[in-house]
């Protein structure tokens, strides 16, 4: 049978407990601290991304700079269901894709070629 542990032994017990409660607890707060931090920080990418294509839009047609956020999409939703424009989007995300797997080729059911080829 064990021996029950002094008033002493338990005190120092509790005391390691509470220091190593007040330590977990700190260590959550800084990983809380940490991905607030990253979520703002996408959060600032995103915006400053959408900032320049409002920029870059802006200064290739300026008459949008009057439009409101409605008439803007009714422009951008006509814009994008032209064919040539869809075929332009996907041609540019084809070509962004590959340059990103190192110039392998994206086949048309989506998988990458082994193969680079030279043109």
């Amino acid at each position: 049978m064990t021996k029950p542990k002094t008033l002493e032994q338990l005190r120092a017990e509790k005391e390691r407990a509470e220091t190593q409660l007040a330590q977990e607890q700190h260590k959550l707060e800084r990983l809380e601290n940490r991905k607030k931090f990253l979520e703002q920080g996408e959060r600032k990418k995103r915006t400053h991304r959408l900032c320049n294509l409002g920029g870059t839009i802006e200064s290739l047609a300026p008459e949008v700079k009057d439009l409101t956020r409605t008439e803007m999409t009714e422009l951008m939703e006509h814009i994008f269901s032209l064919s040539e424009v869809q075929r332009a989007v996907r041609h540019m995300a084809i070509t962004h894709i590959n340059k990103a797997n190192g110039g392998k080729e994206l086949k048309a059911d989506g998988t990458i070629s082994s193969e680079c080829h030279a043109d």
